[in-house]
């Protein structure tokens, strides 16, 4: 695997490992509570995070690579969060499971080669969807769920001492 992709999968695993730091850092109703109206806690943030790690990108980055162009299914974020959201699933479960999930998908990606990156899936509002987008999105997607958390733990940890 070329530098490039080596080095966005490279990325793809810390930014795991950073995400678990930054939540190690909140506890009580900073996961708890929404930051802002109409906004998800970190709790649900984080089951949505797991979720789409293990229905979204771990399911298809396989599909990519074994088929030839599958047809994937949209995922309605909110519609699955409505169905199997439980405030009362241990963090430490969630956490587990995205972990989990994301070494599964990168032990995958860490075995393809250069010309897999361009096998692509077909999504009915995007268009062909190849295994390096997938995983710049997934990469991207754990990138923004980062700052929400980091903006949790500055706001509640970091603010009040600077008063």
């Amino acid at each position: 695997m070329n530098r490039k992709y080596s080095a966005l999968v490279d990325r793809l695993a810390t930014s795991s490992e950073e995400l678990v730091w930054y939540v190690g850092k909140l506890a009580g109703t900073d996961l708890t509570a929404p930051p802002a109206p109409n906004e998800w806690s970190i709790h649900q943030a984080l089951a949505h995070l797991r979720d789409t790690e293990q229905h979204v990108f771990l399911y298809r980055a396989p599909r990519i690579l074994k088929e030839d162009a599958p047809h994937v299914s949209p995922f309605d974020q909110e519609a699955w969060h409505k169905e199997h959201y439980s405030a009362s699933e241990p963090l430490k479960k969630i956490l587990l499971d995205f972990t989990t999930a994301r070494r599964k998908l990168i032990a995958l990606l860490r075995k393809t080669k250069d010309k897999d990156w361009a096998r692509y899936a077909v999504h009915p509002d995007y268009g062909n969807i190849s295994l390096e987008w997938l995983v710049t999105h997934c990469y991207n997607h754990t990138l923004e769920h980062i700052v929400q958390v980091g903006y949790v733990y500055e706001k509640q940890k970091l603010l009040p001492t600077l008063k």
